[in-house]
């Protein structure tokens, strides 16, 4: 691929990820830089397209097709000048102008193992990325390599949506306590009702610019999840595994929509019963968690933590999932039987917990948040949605409402000082209250 390789979207994106590889490529350009997300999230496309604007020389390797034989050539002296002349490129540039780009990494062990010999052996920057990182992870096959920098890259964030929108500005500037105009606070109102539905995934997001259709939005996620469950079922050994793979996106769904207030049960335990109760044969409870790995791994749920007891010092990992764009919650949720207001819930929780996960993927060098995940909070029979701990160990509290109604948890956990600052998120223009805060559900990812 030389500089003419990148071809542009009939709408192109502007995302945040281009900085964060401009940023690698300025200071830690001496790693191999891995980049990991979920199937369709754009990693290719943004890849190509920094790729193109930042190099003389890009040398794109794809090792589900590897056309010239990249992992044959891999072991011969001298091997990336002759790939190099085999796919037309010409000859090799040994030096910074150049890349080297090797996609669906997890295809191929040899080539995995091999990364800290490609850049001890090579002058040029090398990154490479995979749908389904997962394998390297569950593989004894796969040795993780040292001299690596990491990259996650999700669906676009509500920002970039309002910035594909037009509105950007608008987010930036928006006083979370009421004092900007009303039509700021409808636009972004609108915009968040509909990103609550279609979610970041740059094809979805796509569509819905040129159709404005939400429903055309529907049949992309559905070929994305169909798309994905397909490619995953390669990696499980039988059919037993693979439907409880099957089962566990609903296990997960359930999880959500019928969580019971005070329980912090067991994520596990309760996504077990209810794979098992759908199969009606015998699961265990490892074959369920394996399952939920390949989910976590390959970038469709994330967990989220428990503060015990309202301590944020006293942390029980991995109680609650999520699913980590709000369009594939959405498709799923409509496949479900739950009443409309959980679902509602579901997924304006969804939301706020995918903008909240945002303050942890920082760089540490800016990262304002203490922890590596979200954490909910259960107390008294009160559970309190989130809680977060800042950079000056100030512990917010954070209550998600639907509707602007009371935040009962919230004032429990402030009454019981369990918090320093309490801070609910509804369909509002936001104000200041003698012990809450309220700010608009769609600034929730500009609370810190």
């Amino acid at each position: 691929m030389g500089k003419a390789g990148f071809i542009a979207n009939e709408i192109e994106l502007d995302r945040d990820v281009q900085k964060e590889l401009l940023d690698w490529k300025n200071k830690r350009h001496t790693t191999v830089l891995q980049i990991e997300g979920p199937r369709q999230v754009g990693k290719t496309h943004e890849i190509t397209k920094f790729a193109c604007r930042n190099y003389e020389q890009v040398i794109y390797v794809n090792l589900v097709r590897d056309e010239f034989g990249f992992e044959d050539m891999m072991n011969e002296p001298g091997f990336l000048n002759a790939y190099c002349r085999k796919t037309g490129i010409g000859d090799y540039r040994d030096d910074a102008s150049a890349i080297l780009i090797i996609d669906e990494i997890q295809e191929k062990a040899s080539v995995y193992n091999a990364v800290r010999d490609l850049r001890e052996g090579l002058g040029c920057d090398i990154v490479i990325s995979g749908s389904y990182l997962a394998r390297t992870v569950n593989s004894r096959d796969f040795f993780l390599p040292a001299g690596i920098a990491y990259l996650k890259m999700y669906p676009l964030s509500f920002r970039e949506f309002c910035r594909a929108k037009g509105l950007e500005k608008t987010y930036d500037g928006l006083d979370l306590s009421g004092g900007s105009e009303p039509v700021d606070y409808d636009g972004l109102e609108k915009a968040y009702q509909i990103y609550r539905h279609i979610g970041g995934y740059p094809q979805v997001v796509t569509t819905y610019l040129k159709t404005g259709d939400e429903a055309a939005c529907l049949d992309v996620l559905e070929d994305l999840l169909r798309t994905f469950t397909a490619e995953s079922s390669r990696f499980f050994a039988n059919p037993t595994a693979l439907s409880i793979f099957n089962e566990t996106y609903r296990a997960v769904m359930s999880q959500i929509l019928d969580e019971k207030q005070g329980t912090g049960r067991i994520l596990i335990e309760g996504m077990t019963d209810f794979v098992r109760d759908s199969m009606k044969e015998p699961v265990s409870r490892n074959e369920v968690r394996a399952a939920a790995s390949w989910l976590l791994y390959s970038g469709i749920i994330g967990y989220c933590d428990l503060c015990n007891n309202g301590d944020v010092k006293d942390i029980v990992s991995s109680r609650r999932a999520y699913f980590r764009d709000n369009g594939i919650a959405w498709l799923l949720s409509r496949l479900s039987v739950s009443a409309p207001d959980a679902a509602e819930g579901m997924l304006t929780e969804t939301f706020a917990f995918n903008e909240i996960s945002r303050f942890y993927q920082r760089p540490a060098s800016c990262r304002r948040v203490r922890g590596d995940r979200p954490c909910f909070g259960i107390c008294g029979g009160y559970e309190l949605d989130f809680m977060i701990v800042d950079e000056n160990y100030q512990r917010y509290g954070l209550e998600v409402k639907t509707k602007n109604d009371k935040a009962r948890s919230l004032e429990y956990f402030k009454r019981k000082n369990l918090v320093d600052r309490a801070v609910k998120a509804a369909l509002s223009h936001g104000g200041h209250g003698a012990e809450i805060d309220t700010i608009p559900i769609y600034m929730v990812g500009r609370m810190l």
